[in-house]
């Protein structure tokens, strides 16, 4: 397979999770929380999950669906413990986005491990190998990343259009982002996670003969 990184916009998409067990269940949730329409068959679901997921916006049908919904959807997420059924529901789906929770070669994408802190996304994937070392490699991954690396992003998303309209050239408008990620006038505003405060020190001080 020749896989890239990509993130893709799920909204308003049609996504179909045949087969609702820990899988079709945490990636009906994950898509649903990404603004898709999710439609699920199932014949064997725990009621409370169920009605979790209706009111998140699922609508469950049955297996009479199954050959309408395929035809009408975006991407069809197959995690039934059936392989005999898995392969025919992929054959089916040719020409669709698929995924096969138990079997990569049925696939032609892959949703990985991925968690979200502020405005930071981290998505990780071990070729199928070690879904267990995934996880610990999160775990370490979401130790390293601080509070204040979440808010010297946001204070930098925040500066992004004053640079642009004062400073033409790209490059000084690097290097001014830069100095403001090394001020450490501007870093003790963060660690008090005084933002305003930040913003107001940047443009009277470092960029008083921009602006």
């Amino acid at each position: 397979m020749g896989l890239t990184s990509l993130f893709f916009e799920m909204k308003d998409k049609h996504v179909l999770i045949i087969g609702a067990g820990s899988v079709g269940v945490r990636r009906s949730r994950r898509f649903l929380d990404a603004g898709a329409n999710v439609s699920i068959i199932t014949h064997d679901i725990k009621e409370d999950i169920r009605k979790e997921l209706e009111e998140k916006g699922a609508t469950f049908y049955d297996e009479s669906f199954r050959d309408k919904l395929l035809d009408e959807c975006d991407l069809v997420v197959i995690s039934t413990n059936n392989p005999e059924l898995n392969e025919e529901i992929a054959r089916k789906a040719e020409g669709k986005l698929v995924n096969c929770a138990s079997d990569i070669s049925l696939s032609n994408i892959i949703v990985p491990s991925t968690f979200k802190l502020g405005s930071v996304t981290v998505s990780l994937y071990t070729d199928s190998k070690s879904p267990l070392m995934a996880k610990e490699l999160r775990k370490k991954i979401q130790s390293v990343i601080t509070p204040e690396d979440i808010l010297n992003i946001e204070l930098q998303e925040r500066v992004r259009q004053l640079l642009k309209d004062n400073i033409d050239s790209q490059s000084e408008r690097k290097e001014y982002m830069i100095k403001i990620k090394d001020d450490l006038i501007i870093q003790d505003y963060i660690s008090k996670n005084d933002l305003d405060s930040a913003e107001k020190y940047i443009k009277e001080k470092l960029l008083k003969d921009k602006t």
